[in-house]
């Protein structure tokens, strides 16, 4: 079934049972792009944890001829795919491209939120981040919990500093992890056994990753200060978007 996001304020009331119209987005989605036919079935989700399985019933016309898809909900399941663990991506701004695909994939990975930084080596002209550049990486998100089959939609926090960023972490009481080129050891997978054991619960983890050039030296030390574990990815140097997708692919296997 095809899987859409219906955000919490256009769902109020969703019982089984009963017909609701859906917003004007998801509407031309099903009727315009997919061209869904009544009868078909999809599944929605509001990012409560919940999926609800619904029947396409027909497009209702609206006012300068835009219709709005009306379903009947069928069926509510909690579907378990969430990571327990919930794993926080403190990405140094870069290049938007390389930015999106690391947002998208480490989305369909598990990530929990998103927090992007400006570190020492962030570029004047990427540091920036324009409201129609943030509804972007919310649209490019969701769309990836769409996909994957998730059940939630992870949040994208405001651009702040890594001083700032790593503030915030410590009052949540996450445990912090900075990937840095500059040590060989520990290596993450061994990092990420080792607190698996002392996780319980729904306790949160941040990956945090520099720009392109890496963290500088006084900047890695700064976070060792402030309680953060350094890790390695390996010898091979990584472009950031990979770093972040290879870190999440391991905390989302080993966490889980």
């Amino acid at each position: 079934m095809h899987r859409f996001h219906i955000d919490p304020s256009n769902a109020p009331e969703f019982k089984i049972g009963e017909s609701v119209e859906l917003p004007t987005h998801v509407s031309h989605q099903i009727l315009n792009v997919l061209r869904l036919r009544p009868t078909e079935r999809i599944a929605l989700f509001t990012g409560d944890g919940l999926e609800w399985t619904a029947e396409l019933t027909s497009g209702v016309e609206r006012e300068r001829r835009k219709s709005l898809a009306s379903v009947r909900l069928l069926d509510v399941n909690e579907p378990q795919v969430e990571m327990a663990t919930k794993v926080s991506m403190v990405m140094a701004l870069t290049r938007p491209q390389r930015y999106e695909l690391a947002l998208a994939k480490c989305t369909e990975l598990g990530a929990h939120e998103f927090r992007p930084v400006i570190t020492d080596r962030v570029l004047k002209s990427e540091a920036t981040i324009g409201p129609n550049r943030m509804q972007r990486w919310q649209r490019i998100v969701t769309e990836a919990s769409e996909l994957s089959g998730r059940v939630r939609v992870p949040q994208i926090k405001e651009a702040t500093s890594l001083a700032s960023a790593l503030h915030a972490l410590s009052i949540e009481g996450a445990k912090v992890i900075v990937l840095w080129e500059g040590i060989s050891s520990p290596m993450l997978s061994d990092l990420l056994q080792g607190m698996r054991r002392d996780l319980h619960g729904e306790e949160k983890v941040a990956l945090v990753l520099g720009p392109v050039g890496g963290f500088a030296e006084a900047e890695a030390m700064e976070t060792v200060d402030n309680n953060a574990k350094l890790a390695s990815l390996g010898t091979r140097i990584l472009r950031t978007e990979t770093a972040a997708i290879a870190s999440m692919a391991l905390a989302s296997q080993i966490l889980r």
